[in-house]
């Protein structure tokens, strides 16, 4: 019986091991396309030369690799994503014309390279398939269900 407890024991965590080693790869995965997302809507929002656009994708696709040991971290995660992501954008901001400038900044203000890839966003992932729009959510009523009668 002993043995059988230890060989389950063994089991479990063998499966956990493969499970957390499954989710690593679709996280980066996540991650790569949530920088290439963005990349593509910095690249078409500021009208970037493809010099621009090849920069701003290499800085995004940095910024992503590195947070990527902070997931599931929440608070200090937060923190330090929230830093990192400014670093990031000053960098990319020093890539662009006064014009593209403005541009970011707005983009900045506006809060759309922020939701990206996030439920209920209006960054560079709304719209596309798979992202949830606030639309997508059921509605919440105060109200209980009528009941229907036949």
């Amino acid at each position: 019986m002993k043995t059988f407890k230890l060989f389950a024991a063994a089991l479990l965590i063998s499966v956990a091991s493969l499970a957390s080693a499954q989710s690593d790869k679709e996280t980066a995965k996540a991650c790569a396309d949530m920088a290439k997302a963005k990349a593509e809507m910095l690249t078409k929002e500021l009208a970037l030369n493809e010099e621009q656009a090849a920069k701003v994708n290499e800085l995004l696709t940095k910024n992503e690799e590195s947070l990527m040991g902070m997931r599931g971290h929440c608070e200090m995660m937060d923190a330090k994503a929230k830093k990192q992501d400014e670093a990031t954008y000053a960098s990319i901001n020093e890539l662009l014309d006064p014009k593209q400038q403005k541009q970011m900044a707005e983009l900045q203000s506006s809060g759309k390279l922020e939701a990206c890839g996030k439920e209920g966003g209006k960054g560079c992932c709304a719209g596309k398939k798979g992202a949830k729009t606030m639309k997508d959510a059921p509605m919440k009523s105060s109200k209980p269900a009528a009941k229907v009668t036949e």
